[in-house]
Order: C-alpha cells, then sequence, then structure tokens
C-alpha cells in the first residue's frame, strides 16, 4: 500500500463471477475473479507493448492429425490464473480490492508488481514468462507459429502447443510425463490428463483414432437461435432455390431501428 500519486491514474476494479460447465452442460465450478478495469490505462504511461500470440487453428488441426497418424495420446494441461503470473514492467497503481479495504487509509491505494486479469499487458506479459520458461526446459520455438513448441531427447519428439492458459502435448509418454513435472513445479497447473474437450472441440481417444465433433457448441447456436425443437433436414438450404442474375438484384436498405 502506497499514497495514491498525484501524477498517475489509478486502475479502478470489479469482481466477476462465472459459472464453469463441464463437457456434459452441468455446472462444474463456481469462479470469482478480481479484474482491473485495463480501459482507463493510457498508452505509453500504463503500458507499452501489449500483442501476445494465439496459436493457429490450422496448427492446432495439423498437431492432432499428426498425433493420430503416430498413434500418439493428446495430453491437456491448464494452468490456474494464467494472468497472474507474469510481471509487469511499468508502473500501475490500482484502487484497493472491494471487501479488502484498510479502513484508516483510505486514501492509499496497491502497487502492482504482478499482473491482474483485464490490465492491456496481461496477456503479454504471461506469454513472455511462459516462452522463457519453456525454452530454459529445452523447447525451440517454431517460426512458423510462435505458440508451437518442440523438443528431441534421446530420439523422443516431443510437441507442446500454447494457447493462452491451456496447453496439449503429443509425443514420446516419458517426455510428456517429465515435462508435465517441470511445468507443475513453476506453475499452479491443473493436469487434465487425456484431451477431453479444447476450443469447443469434443475429443475422443482410442489406441491409434482420435474423433472429434462439436455437437455440444451446434446445440449452444440452435439454443441461440430458438431453433431447438426445429425439423431435421437432409440439405440446410431450401431444394427448389434458383440463383438470380446479377442484373435482377437489388440491394435492400433497411432502417437498423
Amino acid at each position: 500500500m502506497v499514497p495514491r500519486p498525484q501524477d498517475k491514474a489509478v486502475v479502478t476494479l470489479k469482481w466477476l463471477y462465472k459459472i464453469k460447465h463441464a463437457i456434459d452442460g452441468s455446472a462444474e465450478k463456481y469462479k470469482a475473479r478480481f479484474v482491473a478495469r485495463g480501459f482507463s490505462q493510457k498508452e505509453g504511461i500504463d503500458y507499452d507493448e501489449i500483442f501476445a500470440p494465439a496459436s493457429h487453428y490450422t496448427t492446432i488441426h495439423s498437431i492432432i492429425a499428426l498425433a493420430a497418424s503416430q498413434g500418439w495420446n493428446l495430453h491437456h494441461m491448464d494452468v490456474k490464473t494464467a494472468f497472474l503470473h507474469g510481471s509487469i514492467k511499468e508502473e500501475v497503481y490500482v484502487e484497493q480490492p472491494e471487501g479488502f479495504e484498510i479502513h484508516d487509509q483510505e486514501s492509499h491505494v496497491c502497487k502492482l508488481k504482478k499482473a491482474l486479469y483485464g490490465l492491456k499487458q496481461a496477456p503479454r506479459a504471461w506469454y513472455e514468462r511462459v516462452d522463457s520458461y519453456l525454452m530454459k526446459l529445452g523447447f525451440t520455438r517454431s517460426e512458423a507459429d510462435p505458440n508451437l513448441y518442440f523438443k528431441v531427447e534421446d530420439d523422443n519428439h516431443l510437441i507442446l502447443v500454447l494457447y493462452v492458459n491451456d496447453l496439449f502435448l503429443i509425443g514420446a509418454d516419458p517426455l510428456i510425463h517429465k515435462c508435465k513435472r517441470e511445468l507443475a513445479s513453476k506453475f499452479e497447473m491443473k493436469d487434465l490428463g487425456l484431451m477431453h474437450c479444447f476450443l469447443g472441440l469434443e475429443v475422443w481417444q482410442k489406441p491409434g483414432d482420435i474423433f472429434l465433433s462439436q455437437g455440444k457448441y451446434v446445440v449452444k447456436i440452435l439454443k441461440r437461435f430458438g431453433m431447438v425443437d426445429c425439423k431435421l433436414v437432409t440439405t440446410p438450404m431450401e431444394l427448389d432455390f434458383k440463383k438470380l442474375s446479377g442484373s435482377a438484384v437489388r440491394p435492400v436498405l433497411r432502417n437498423a431501428t
């Protein structure tokens, strides 16, 4: 806690509440997260670089295909409160957390040493932290995708894909288990074992085969547009649709209100 600085803006804070659902749609966990209102930050004062790369979907699809062709299992890990691991270089102050105020020091604020969810630089700070550690573990970063890492030990291969706070690994089982232990020693991790759900994909694995589905996502879209009870059709398009020529097409403008 420090006295409120006169020449620096103080970032406000907010509690967010969320229900995390399991793959079957049931409530798995009730989460409360304390976040910063990063929209009040000013570029060049409270933050500089904020860009953090995200893995390409083509990379994820390619790695899953590689795992299936090589007979490897897909392992999934989740980093708990990933953005809180990042260290920030800028001088950032936030107000006292709601519910944890010091009543005889209402004019004081908190000076951050670590990142908070909601800060502009939080994603980049986390990526720099985990990227640095993976390089220390002997991984090589791919030039094609900065979130794809690989290494070879005793002719055994290990590939790791990072997607914000999710990691999945394929390769030789001894290297996978060794990597899990090394990651867990540095960050608070949740070992989810074999992958069952990732980025909306439902994953089923058996020796030599990997099956992907988006059934849960489809149901979610149907609920969103009120089409859960719609009739099934073999062709999701008008059967006797006749395409109009370019000259017959006329733009239609509608009042947005």
